[in-house]
């Protein structure tokens, strides 16, 4: 085998040892989980009204190694009581780590309404860098009136 031979063959060995050494890498980390998700069937009627309330029995609890970006996502099912001259809504926020997020958030309800009862859909997303450590994440709700309720609820996060 000639110099070109050897060094073809120098460089081949190279080439193989770092794709073993990347499918390694690969095969070690699918241990590592990116994605949380909780769901809450049950009824959540927030009580009292005009208060700020953690959702019960909704949370994800993420363990990050170093500071990632992850990316959240809320959806609920509301009923909302209409009230014929003010505003019933309920107001949906991100909490993090025991700390409302004030933006973004959304909200589901009329303004004087003359409904029995109205269902809303609620979808609430947002992307936050977080510092390596373990986070709580949770939703909090404001509800305008007394009688609104939610159900069906789900959390994402994502790490990406």
């Amino acid at each position: 085998m000639g110099k070109g031979g050897l060094v073809l063959g120098v460089i081949a060995l190279i080439l193989g040892a770092s794709g073993l050494g990347f499918g390694l890498i690969t095969w070690i980390d699918q241990g590592k989980t990116d994605f949380w998700y909780d769901y809450e069937e049950a009824i959540f009627t927030p009580n009292p009204a005009a208060v700020y309330l953690n959702v019960p029995n909704l949370y994800v609890i993420i363990e990050l190694d170093a500071s990632a970006t992850i990316h959240m996502l809320f959806t609920t099912s509301t009923r909302i009581l209409p009230d014929p001259v003010s505003f019933a809504d309920m107001i949906f926020y991100f909490w993090i780590d025991g700390e409302r997020l004030l933006n973004p958030f959304t909200r589901a309800g009329p303004y004087q309404g003359d409904a029995t009862y109205q269902y809303y859909p609620v979808a609430l997303q947002y992307s936050q860098l977080l510092t390596a450590g373990i986070h709580n994440i949770s939703i909090v709700v404001f509800s305008e009136t007394a009688g609104n309720f939610m159900r069906h609820s789900a959390l994402a996060v994502t790490r990406y």
